[in-house]
């Protein structure tokens, strides 16, 4: 059996290979945005601070300021709730929707409109079980971690088509 191992992973490799698949890696930022500041409604929160971490290892200079030759990419209306979706015979919920909800632009470091307010919104669905109560803050929890690396994944993707239509 372990003889079969090395030639079976080398076909995976070669199968992947040849289908042009690739990790996707960082994106690649316009030179218009290599000197950013994110702007967000709560400049504490994790989506601030996982979008700038995600704009420095793509290689921006993440300042703390808008300023002279500084690009901005603006973060509004950003919410994060649940939304119940079925309510059982004793007035309980049984389904949650979490829904998180945003509006981007960025201005590049000229002041010109590079993309104007688009909104990107994610849900997730989840079942909520009252006789399993005790778990279900941590699931929300783990739900809302989650949708925070899918948001910051959107919003790169968004930067990354901005780059490539340029």
């Amino acid at each position: 059996m372990k003889h079969l191992r090395f030639p079976a992973l080398a076909a995976i490799a070669l199968t992947l290979a040849a289908c042009g698949f690739q990790l996707r890696g960082e994106a690649q930022l316009p030179p218009a945005l290599k000197r950013v500041h994110v702007q967000v409604s709560d400049p504490f929160s994790p989506l601030a601070r996982d979008v700038e971490a995600a704009l420095a290892r793509s290689g921006a200079s993440v300042e703390s300021a808008p300023g002279e030759h500084v690009a901005e990419i603006t973060l509004s209306a950003v919410s994060l709730a649940p939304v119940v979706r079925s309510v059982g015979a004793n007035a309980t919920v049984n389904e949650f929707s979490m829904v998180y909800h945003l509006v981007l632009s960025i201005q590049g470091a000229d002041g010109k409109t590079l993309l104007p307010a688009q909104v990107i919104e994610h849900s997730r669905d989840y079942t909520f079980d009252q006789t399993q109560a005790i778990g279900s803050n941590a699931e929300q929890d783990e739900i809302k971690k989650g949708m925070e690396r899918d948001m910051v994944d959107a919003i790169m993707r968004k930067i990354e088509a901005v780059a490539r239509s340029r």
